[in-house]
């Protein structure tokens, strides 16, 4: 079984929640051999609301066969369908594949070199909005204060290469997240209302609001 644990202790996710082996099966069924990781992810996170339906979205089993692409498995998607992200075909057989995203469904570009950076940066990105206590403001960085973030917050070490222009993610707890977005674009949230509080103290007062 992989290893969700940044993902769990991130949302307090303590029990599976996830598809049942027959409704896994039946993507089986339409793919044929599904990669390890994928499998597993659909197993144990795969209905928790909060991680994968907050802003982005999980594509739940039932619906894997809608989206429907000649050279790629799209499993997730941007929540207006601006974009999508799918493992190539090729890749199908392996147990952590690379991501790759699009705009159009034409041309992909690669996103995240696994599946489990892929799963682990999207619940980071998730819980910029679906954590118990998100900021929803964004903030626009001045140079001097991004050096700020880096000096003083650690990078979580997952991130984005094409999604809005990159995406990086920091904080130093387990539950707490701020996101960096194409560049110089911030928004946080955190799990524990003692953790947002130490973040809302010191973030707040950067950047301008957008």
């Amino acid at each position: 079984m992989a290893d969700f644990s940044i993902i769990k202790k991130l949302f307090h996710i303590t029990e599976s929640n996830g598809f049942s082996n027959d409704e896994i099966q039946t993507v089986k069924n339409i793919f044929g051999k599904l990669p390890g990781i994928l499998v597993d992810y659909y197993a144990e996170l795969g209905k928790v609301q909060n991680l994968n339906h907050t802003q982005d979205l999980l594509i739940i089993p039932e619906r894997l066969q809608y989206y429907k692409h000649t050279d790629y498995l799209i499993f997730y998607s941007e929540n207006q369908k601006a974009c999508v992200w799918g493992i190539h075909k090729d890749d199908l057989l392996k147990d952590n594949p690379p991501v790759y995203m699009t705009y159009d469904e034409k041309q992909w570009y690669l996103e995240t070199e696994s599946l489990t950076d892929f799963f682990t940066a999207m619940a980071f990105l998730q819980a910029g909005f679906g954590l118990e206590f998100p900021k929803n403001t964004f903030y626009e960085l001045e140079k001097h204060e991004l050096k700020f973030i880096s000096e003083n917050f650690k990078n979580k070490g997952y991130s984005f290469k094409k999604w809005l222009e990159g995406i990086c993610f920091y904080g130093n707890y387990d539950d707490d997240v701020i996101v960096l977005q194409a560049t110089n674009q911030l928004f946080y949230a955190a799990n524990t209302k003692e953790h947002f509080v130490e973040l809302d103290s010191v973030l707040s007062s950067l950047g301008t609001e957008l």
